[in-house]
């Protein structure tokens, strides 16, 4: 079970979230933007054992576009057209009902791909993508991405292995929504929260990344009544510390022991 509460959405924990969040634009010129960006995919896990040359092709392929906190990247229903890399920011990925109501999937940050399914298969957007903070997205078209994969058997090979995570992550998740109750699938979150995104700070592991209940809730499939009760269970036993929406872990053994 330990496993479980190691494993997360990512190819390898992701050192670039830091690296790459919160860092000025620079006035670059087209060469030196190429450059950048092939430094850049080389410290990603996809992106690794690449040659120099399939580095540059992909680096003058990808576009850059920027969205505002809040802004749509795309919606569910969308055609989809591109794969998208994150370089600074967050987004968040959600599912919408009939009645308008919607689930958060799962969040990304910098060095996380998203909308790889409906780039390989063509197939509408199964989810909608919206900018939790101001991002940078680096864009490649589903066309120049079928070529680089057919002319790169190493680049379609790590692609295979980061779908191969992000399916058992999706078994993990399917698992503790039968499996588990609300305390147990709040306390595994917050673990995986942490791991992706914590910070060590003096008293405990500090989730970078401002987190409302409704998020929560969402997240672990739980209505926002219930997440609240586990978590004021949560934070009157001492396990965390909630201020400003975002979360101390002060013991995360116990909350380890909570989502076995």
């Amino acid at each position: 079970m330990n496993d479980i509460l190691t494993i997360t959405h990512r190819f390898i924990v992701n050192p670039l979230y830091r690296r790459y969040n919160g860092v000025d634009p620079v006035v670059r010129s087209p060469e030196q933007r190429v450059a950048d960006r092939i430094e850049f995919l080389k410290r990603l896990p996809l992106f690794t054992h690449l040659t120099d040359a399939e580095l540059t092709a992909l680096a003058k392929d990808f576009t850059v576009r920027r969205f505002q906190q809040g802004e749509t990247i795309f919606f569910q229903g969308d055609p989809g057209q591109a794969l998208y890399l994150i370089e600074t920011g967050r987004v968040r990925i959600y599912v919408q009902d009939d009645g308008g109501q919607e689930t958060s999937v799962i969040f990304y940050s910098a060095g996380d791909i998203f909308g790889e399914l409906a780039a390989i298969d063509g197939l509408p957007r199964s989810a909608s993508a919206i900018a939790a903070d101001e991002t940078t997205v680096h864009v490649l078209s589903r066309e120049r991405l079928r070529a680089h994969l057919l002319t790169s058997p190493q680049l379609a090979y790590n692609f295979m292995q980061a779908l191969a995570v992000r399916v058992r992550y999706s078994t993990l998740q399917v698992g503790s929504l039968t499996l588990h109750d609300v305390p147990s699938r709040l306390a595994r979150k917050l673990l995986e929260l942490a791991q992706g995104y914590g910070r060590v700070e003096s008293n405990g592991v500090r989730i970078d990344m401002p987190l409302t209940q409704s998020d929560l809730a969402s997240l672990i499939g739980a209505t926002r009544e219930s997440a609240n009760k586990a978590l004021g269970n949560f934070k009157r036993r001492g396990l965390i510390r909630i201020e400003q929406n975002h979360i101390t872990i002060i013991d995360p053994e116990a909350l380890r022991e909570i989502g076995s």
